[in-house]
């Protein structure tokens, strides 16, 4: 099938791992906002084809966003191409993919990218996170403009990981989400501790050699973290790696419900599904909570698979929430927002929209990666469990200090990360702004 050439309209087609609306956890928010500024800022027809992450279903598309033209379900490979796809990996080693890739390849997904392509004709097509990036491989000889969103540098993220086996009693696991792909027998061996540590320092060591190849396959490389687009352009001497910073809607979360203080509450926000925001919750419950005071209650926000409720059910300290639809009033009402990250990279969306919120944060250094927290400034940093309980009682005493932390760390969010700042950093990426 031959491709043809995109029209002079600003046409743009995502290829996404996941349906992204509503926006309920971090790489949703960043694509939502992606979208919806393409759309309203440069005047794009924004066009997505999607697979389904587990849990979600086809009936996700029958109501889009307003800044969404269309949509159009990808079709999974079958457990049957998958096993296939893995056991070519192992034993050919087809390239540099990490492993994750095998769970999307297909010929069928292939010729409906294509399709789709014939059929929009855009003038950028993005693919969305380095699971996806095989897909190049079927359009290189579009003429359009080919992007690839990495989001973030997973190698780093999947070493860490790695390292956190040794201290942490059980991890999240290698799945995330897709544990439920990996049930019975198979889903038990690749929980093993053994078993986990094999596939992060294969998929870390894989990850690492994808993204430094994609600066040759793709027009545009994309991350959230400057800091991390520097490091990856300086590694591999690519011009064309691109920092569209993460940022959040500081009007909306900014605004809202201002409720009464609930002594000794404080709160943690994400999806639980996640490995990283599983075991980071492991870490505050099992290092941290047994440090502060009996009547201190940790609210957690966000959905959360039943092991994980089952394993801290008889802890009266911890209360999960579910997920929340609005989380302005949930944790501008609790006294402090704990949020030691076990591990991860990029810029956490959760430290940011607790900046704007309005809520006093502890946090590490990497909860600090990319967003340059001041220690006693704009929240209080440490690594170290006994100092990061001392900062907890420290707010929950003093309430002066929090309500300073809260005023700067509200100014630095509003002066450095409101989505609307991170809008020119588009036209790096060929695209004409037509609205301010």
């Amino acid at each position: 099938m031959s491709l043809q050439a995109p029209s002079g309209e600003q046409r743009v087609l995502f290829l996404t791992d996941r349906v992204f609306w509503p926006a309920n956890d971090g790489h949703k928010v960043v694509l939502s906002n992606y979208c919806k500024s393409l759309a309203e800022q440069y005047g794009c027809a924004v066009h997505i084809l999607t697979f389904l992450e587990p849990g979600q279903s086809p009936e996700s598309l029958s109501t889009l966003p307003s800044y969404i033209a269309s949509a159009e379900l990808m079709e999974k490979p079958s457990k049957i191409e998958v096993m296939r796809n893995i056991l070519s990996l192992l034993l050919c080693g087809p390239g540099d993919e990490p492993a994750q890739c095998c769970l999307f390849k297909s010929k069928i997904a292939s010729a409906q990218l294509k399709a789709a392509i014939n059929r929009i004709r855009p003038s950028h097509v993005f693919l969305d996170l380095p699971r996806l990036s095989p897909f190049v491989g079927c359009i290189k000889e579009y003429p359009g403009k080919k992007i690839i969103y990495l989001e973030d540098l997973f190698s780093r993220r999947y070493a860490r990981q790695s390292k956190s086996l040794n201290t942490l009693n059980r991890t999240g696991g290698v799945a995330g989400k897709y544990s439920v792909d990996t049930s019975g027998m198979l889903g038990k061996i690749a929980s093993t501790k053994i078993v986990e540590k094999g596939v992060l320092r294969f998929e870390s060591k894989r990850m690492e050699r994808l993204e430094h190849d994609v600066v040759k396959k793709f027009d545009y490389v994309v991350l959230v973290s400057p800091e991390e687009a520097k490091e990856l352009a300086r590694e591999t001497g690519a011009q064309n790696v691109v920092a569209v910073p993460l940022g959040v809607d500081c009007s909306f979360y900014t605004s809202g419900p201002h409720p009464e203080e609930r002594e000794g509450v404080l709160s943690f926000l994400g999806d639980m599904r996640s490995s990283a925001n599983a075991d980071s919750l492991r870490y505050i419950v099992n290092e941290v909570l047994p440090l502060l005071a009996d009547n201190v209650v940790l609210e957690v926000s966000g959905t959360a698979p039943n092991e994980l409720k089952q394993e801290f059910n008889r802890n009266s300290q911890v209360r999960f929430l579910g997920r929340v639809e609005d989380t302005r009033e949930v944790l501008r009402s609790s006294q402090v927002f704990l949020a030691p990250i076990a591990y991860g990279s990029g810029i956490k969306t959760k430290i940011l929209e607790a900046m704007a919120i309005g809520v006093p944060i502890v946090t590490n250094s990497i909860g600090n990666e990319g967003i340059g927290l001041t220690d006693e400034i704009d929240a209080l940093v440490d690594d170290d469990r006994e100092a990061i309980a001392r900062d907890v009682t420290r707010l929950l005493k003093d309430r002066q200090l929090a309500h300073r932390l809260v005023k700067s760390a509200r100014d630095k969010v509003v002066r450095d990360f409101d989505w609307q700042k991170s809008l020119a950093t588009f036209s790096r990426l060929g695209f004409s702004q037509t609205t301010l």
